[in-house]
């Protein structure tokens, strides 16, 4: 049995940067993500009964039902984007699709601080979330699902090692998560990115349990399918924008990855 998660928005908002201000996480049956764009301050949690010092740069996720206290410095006040979302997993078993379950927990750091490059990039994904108002809901969904996934993954994957394979690693894998729209050869990827072929190979195997082949494949399905179930998007627009050569290409994986032709794929589950 395999699961398609699908996030769906609830709320997006964000704390402006005032002197001083005091707050508790008050929505707290759904999943949270907190960006910290600038300021400092303190957050306290049931987890520790030390206050955690909170400043810019720093990312944390909230799991449904977590408590939290928040105190914004007064010299350099916190301004803090909150991303509200629920998480499902839809089981696909024998061919058809079962009734959404909710996620309980995303396994996800609940606190981590950044580079100033990942920053960069956070904050960019956090506009362009912020950023989403056209007037197809399920396009607007269909493009939240998309970048949250990104982001999440990026969460999974982060690591602020100075192991010159792991780097190499993470940034061909965020590459591969942003970039799977446009032709690649392996042998360019770990060129790029200063790794051997066949040591990329194993990072890949060895934290993904795929390679990277595999894995550009898995990205461009699930995209593919978020395309089919939320859009009315033409085949050909979606084949192109998941990264194949055309039409045909597309239909003729899509079965071999499902079982399922893309037409039929969005006749019975859309």
């Amino acid at each position: 049995m395999n699961n398609h998660r699908i996030y769906h928005h609830r709320l997006s908002y964000e704390k402006p940067p005032e002197p001083g201000w005091k707050d508790i996480r008050n929505t707290t049956d759904v999943h949270s993500l907190y960006w910290i764009r600038s300021g400092e301050g303190e957050f306290h949690h049931e987890m520790n009964e030390v206050p955690l010092h909170v400043q810019a740069g720093s990312l944390f996720y909230l799991k449904p039902g977590f408590k939290l206290n928040m105190t914004s410095s007064t010299e350099n006040p916190l301004c803090i984007r909150m991303l509200l979302f629920d998480a499902f997993d839809i089981p696909y078993e024998h061919l058809n699709w079962l009734k959404p379950v909710p996620v309980e927990e995303l396994r996800i750091p609940f606190y981590k601080p950044y580079t100033l490059e990942q920053s960069d990039w956070l904050e960019a994904q956090f506009s362009r979330l912020w950023s989403m108002r056209g007037t197809d809901p399920h396009e607007r969904q269909a493009e939240f699902q998309y970048v949250l996934s990104r982001l999440i993954q990026f969460m999974k994957d982060t690591d602020t090692s100075s192991d010159p394979y792991m780097k190499a690693f993470l940034q061909a894998k965020l590459w591969l998560e942003t970039c799977y729209h446009q032709p690649i050869r392996l042998e360019e990827l770990a060129k790029t990115y200063h790794i051997s072929v066949s040591q990329l190979r194993k990072m890949f195997m060895k934290h993904v349990g795929i390679s990277p082949k595999a894995y550009l494949n898995q990205i461009r399905n699930e995209q593919a399918k978020t395309m089919l179930l939320l859009t009315d998007e033409p085949m050909k627009a979606i084949a192109d924008a998941c990264g194949f050569a055309d039409e045909f290409h597309f239909g003729k994986m899509f079965r071999v990855w499902n079982e399922i032709s893309p037409v039929r794929f969005r006749t019975m589950n859309k």
